[in-house]
């Protein structure tokens, strides 16, 4: 029996990761006016920062169909007797629910659909490690498990410039009470139930870049290990320096540098600073 997984363009896998690991991903869409692209095929990351930058117009996101998963399940299970499709949280995107009406529409297939309550590689972490699992050849139980013991652990902390982005798309959660402030303040955020929460603000982005870095200790503890991801929204040599003082600071046995997609981009701005952790 072989086991395929299944995500969306919001995991923001690096380049080449889900070919390599045979994962297949369901694109979300992002809105310019009248224009539509499809998130990291139509436009990757640095394409959408350039035209976000570029655009007076504030661009939306839409979700995949039930007929577009429906499309790549019909599609999978000619090489896969059993599907695990994991999404972006459904309590910031519709993109789970879209999954659930293409599962029952096609009864006859064996597929697992699970709102990961997370976003960007966050999820992207908890995909990587159990489309590894599935080439290892562990049973479809054996990796929901991995996957939801996963989910429950892996963390995410994050500093935007601003929350104009988050608050014009709906997206803003428990983050509303960072609204306004003084000068220069940067919120740092993490996903808590599915939804985007405070953690604290702190002026200035290299505090922010250190306070990223001294939260894992706080939260993690100093001798944390397992594996991280460093998510940058058009901000490479910040997210390569983070990198450099994770390596230094903790004993991670892999970490991942990623861009984050136009659908993610599109309700955090550019200037996005992230560190997800998938403690052992």
């Amino acid at each position: 029996m072989t086991v395929k997984i299944v995500t969306d363009s919001t995991a923001d896998l690096p380049p080449g990761l889900a070919e390599e690991l045979n994962i297949s991903v369901v694109p979300l869409k992002v809105h310019f006016g009248e224009e539509e692209f499809l998130d990291w095929i139509d436009l990757d990351s640095d394409n959408f920062f350039e035209k976000l930058a570029g655009s007076g117009v504030m661009p939306h996101t839409s979700q995949p169909s039930p007929a577009d998963f429906v499309k790549i399940y019909r599609e999978i299970a000619a090489e896969s007797d059993q599907l695990i499709s994991v999404h972006l949280s459904a309590k910031l995107s519709g993109t789970y629910q879209s999954a659930v009406i293409a599962k029952s529409e096609l009864k006859h297939l064996d597929i697992e659909v699970i709102d990961s309550g997370l976003a960007s590689m966050a999820l992207g972490i908890v995909v990587i490690e159990a489309a590894r699992a599935a080439k290892a050849g562990l049973a479809k139980e054996d990796i929901i498990l991995q996957l939801k013991d996963n989910m429950a652990k892996v963390k995410v902390y994050f500093a935007v410039d601003t929350l104009e982005y988050l608050q014009r798309n709906g997206r803003i959660g428990k983050a509303a009470a960072l609204v306004g402030g003084l000068l220069n303040v940067k919120p740092l955020l993490t996903l808590s139930d599915g939804v985007v929460a405070p953690k604290e603000k702190v002026r200035g982005k290299a505090k922010a870049q250190e306070r990223l870095i001294d939260i894992i200790g706080e939260e993690l503890g100093e001798e944390v290990r397992g594996k991280a991801v460093v998510l940058h929204g058009s901000e490479l040599n910040r997210a390569l320096l983070l990198k450099e003082k994770l390596e230094n600071r903790y004993k991670f046995s892999e970490i991942f540098i990623s861009s984050i997609g136009a659908v993610i981009g599109t309700h955090t701005g550019p200037g996005v600073l992230a560190v997800g952790v998938l403690p052992e």
